[in-house]
């Protein structure tokens, strides 16, 4: 007499395979238990008993982990597009990069620096001078990870100077600058961001202003380097005017970050060139840290503005007064 497994077992019902692959399988095993998959596919798409396969969210996660190509182009892995799909999450993306370290033809280094060096544009002097200003203000120069063979430039301003750093962009096309706009989670609403190509050219730039390789040290060979319009690129990026309710100017120069020795380096080249400036001090009463900046006296400033006006955009003209600024008193 047959039992009630055997008569489970000897049952022709069948079911389609959970998984979605549309096969037909018997409702009951040899052993008489219920089936729900077909051989082998029970981790086929399988997401029963676990969360709902969301796409949008791994895709987030694996942008935020993205590597550098190994080759040094600066240029982070993509995302494979065979392994978007359902049943793939981030630990399969992450082997990908491991096994896979180089964008697509980036493998051969040498190749590619060959090819890269003999595309490369000649980043002319006057440019050159204006790179040495900006670099004494807001910009950066770094490698953008262990990999890279060359460094690149770097800016970031609010909202309120998105146009200027759209000029600068402009002026240093031939160094492919890349622009972005991301949420500010500190004063201002958004971030504009700027980060140019790595360039073998900015290798000699890099020695000069970071002999140590480490942070910005301020030295005559650098300051030399620095034409009058890159004079006035420090002074938009790092200036400020204050005037007083007759109008009288007074610069301010936020070198903050650099020490006391710098800044008064700084002060006896501009002095030299005909802008006398003093260095000044101020000490944050919560943390007791002493900061030194330059500050330039009306007539010096008058001076400084007529001077380097020449070289402003009508976005930066608030640093120069806007005509508010008063004629001196005595002749």
């Amino acid at each position: 007499m047959a039992t009630s497994k055997g008569r489970k077992r000897r049952s022709e019902d069948t079911i389609p395979c959970e998984c979605g692959c549309s096969i037909l399988i018997y409702k009951f095993g040899i052993d008489g238990r219920t089936r729900r998959f077909a051989s082998g596919h029970q981790f086929k798409g399988n997401t029963s008993g676990q969360k709902s396969y969301d796409l949008e969210s791994i895709l987030k996660q694996a942008e935020l982990l993205r590597p550098f190509c190994a080759c040094g182009c600066g240029e982070k892995l993509d995302i494979p597009t065979f392994l978007q799909k359902k049943g793939r999450g981030i630990i399969s993306i992450q082997s990908r990069w491991e096994k896979h370290p180089y964008k697509k033809g980036h493998g051969i280094w040498e190749l590619r620096t060959e090819k890269f060096l003999a595309n490369a544009a000649v980043i002319q002097p006057n440019a050159l001078g204006l790179i040495y200003g900006t670099l004494l203000g807001d910009c950066s120069i770094s490698y953008p990870n262990k990999y890279s063979r060359f460094p690149r430039l770097c800016w970031t301003h609010s909202e309120k100077q998105q146009g200027w750093l759209e000029y600068k962009a402009y002026r240093l096309e031939k160094l492919r600058p890349k622009l972005r706009i991301t949420a500010n989670k500190g004063y201002g609403s958004i971030s504009v961001t700027c980060n140019t190509a790595c360039d073998p050219q900015l290798k000699d730039v890099l020695e000069i202003v970071k002999p140590n390789g480490d942070k910005k040290l301020v030295s005559m060979d650098w300051l030399n380097r620095i034409t009058p319009e890159g004079l006035a690129w420090w002074y938009m990026d790092d200036g400020s005017l204050s005037l007083s309710p007759q109008g009288s100017p007074q610069i301010q120069l936020h070198t903050e970050g650099f020490s006391g020795a710098e800044n008064q380096l700084i002060a006896s080249w501009l002095t030299a060139m005909g802008y006398s400036a003093a260095t000044k001090f101020y000490t944050r009463s919560i943390t007791g840290k002493t900061y030194h900046y330059i500050q330039m006296g009306a007539s010096t400033s008058r001076k400084w503005l007529a001077d380097l006006k020449q070289y402003s955009i009508p976005t930066m003209d608030y640093k120069f007064g806007d005509s508010r600024i008063c004629s001196p008193r005595w002749g």
